[in-house]
């Protein structure tokens, strides 16, 4: 049986926080609070995010898995599903 390495994990930033999560920790980001995040290890990562009520966001993942690929960039998209992607991306520091 092969062993999955973690090799980091993920940074979240919440508002004005910064948390780093390594395997098995969890974060909280509150609806309407800007949020982002990105995967810091070297090795693939995985992340379950739930999403309660779950709102418009069954129906924006339904509109980007048609294409199988996320339009992070097509602002018109995003609002349909009321959010706004802000930016830029999430840099480690």
């Amino acid at each position: 049986m092969n062993k999955i390495k973690s090799n980091g994990g993920f940074l979240f930033e919440i508002g004005d926080e910064r948390v780093k999560l390594q395997t098995g920790d969890s974060v909280l980001a509150p609806r309407q609070v800007p949020h982002v995040w990105a995967h810091t290890g070297n090795n693939p990562g995985r992340i379950l995010i739930a999403f309660l009520p779950a709102g418009k966001m069954e129906a924006f993942f339904r509109e980007v898995t048609k294409v199988n690929a996320m339009s992070p960039l097509d602002p018109e998209l995003w609002q349909l599903h009321g959010m706004e992607l802000l930016g830029p991306p999430l840099l480690e520091n």
